[in-house]
């Protein structure tokens, strides 16, 4: 059984949310969840990690952009644990050895690279593939993670059971907020918390904010991730997936760049709460938060922003962040 997740904090906003015309606003703390600059995807790796140790397995193996925060707490994990990682990056997201890349040399990972630019390019199974058998012909066991793909259930389940902590800090504070706002790029997280928060009785909407892929694919892509979840932890799913609302507004310019919008939320939340977004994926969620204050969250209104981590990305852009 994997370690028992690290309960992270739920911390008010009340200078922020003035800022953004709402009543009440918290921050659902992740980039203090541990190891490696912590993040929301530890949750789902205490899961993989326990999944690959339980096959046997000695090396990890999985794929993102160079300058994933996926790949760099999976590293962060495995080297905690023993195992090796191997990561297979795309070199279009750049090769200096800076920011999670940085992080990723420090932790002892192998790193492979690919020209392949799409995540769910089929071409991409063929490489990890190519990887786990040079892995197996030094004698070692390897484990593939793919989260557009097999990995996907089990690191959504992670936060189908993270929403209930999340919905007993609410209970704390008395809040029923309108909408809890996080990041999507596989969008696993907000899949789980969906499925959890129908579960836990709580009445508020999920909103996604897409920062890579467009609603025509990430839609349907959800609905099955929550579906298959859903069967893999025996629980039924309700309306989990009428919960979630998608947005896809904040993706310009591109998957991995700043925008105006989310280099103006990260200066907004550290002016006014002391707090360290980055703007590509945390950036991008709280604008995203911005845009629909009015609209999905009503003026007035309270809401939970989810912050995923990603710090080390802040870095890369700080040269668009200081004023010109």
């Amino acid at each position: 059984m994997p370690e028992p997740d690290r309960p992270t904090p739920l911390d008010a906003a009340p200078r922020l949310a003035a800022a953004l015309g709402l009543a009440r606003l918290w921050i659902k703390r992740e980039d203090l969840a541990g190891l490696g600059f912590g993040g929301n995807k530890i949750r789902q790796i205490r899961l993989i990690l326990a999944e690959a140790k339980a096959a046997g397995a000695d090396t990890v193996i999985t794929t993102a952009a160079s300058q994933s925060n996926f790949c760099r707490a999976l590293a962060g994990c495995a080297a905690r644990e023993g195992l090796a990682c191997h990561l297979l990056l795309r070199r279009a997201g750049g090769m200096e050895m800076q920011g999670n890349l940085l992080l990723d040399h420090i932790f002892g990972t192998h790193i492979s690279w690919t020209d392949v630019t799409d995540p769910w390019d089929p071409a991409i199974e063929g490489e990890l593939e190519a990887i786990a058998a040079a892995v197996r012909a030094r004698g070692g066991t390897p484990h593939l993670v793919r989260l557009p793909g097999r990995t996907a259930a089990l690191a959504a389940s992670a936060w189908a059971h993270g929403a209930a902590e999340l919905a007993a800090d609410l209970a704390a504070v008395d809040a029923r907020p309108d909408a809890v706002v996080v990041a999507c790029g596989s969008a696993l997280t907000a899949c789980g918390l969906a499925l959890g928060l129908t579960r836990a009785g709580l009445s508020s909407r999920v909103v996604g904010v897409s920062v890579q892929q467009p609603l025509a694919r990430l839609r349907p892509w959800c609905d099955d991730v929550i579906a298959r979840t859903a069967a893999l932890l025996g629980w039924l799913p309700r309306d989990a997936a009428e919960r979630l609302v998608l947005t896809e507004d904040q993706i310009a310019p591109g998957y991995g760049r700043a925008s105006e919008a989310s280099r103006e939320a990260v200066l907004l939340a550290g002016r006014t709460e002391g707090l360290v977004l980055d703007p590509v994926y945390t950036g991008k969620a709280l604008a995203g938060l911005a845009a629909t204050v009015g609209k999905l969250v009503p003026s007035g209104g309270s809401a939970v922003l989810l912050h995923s981590g990603g710090a080390p990305g802040l870095f890369l852009h700080a040269s668009e962040m200081v004023p010109r």
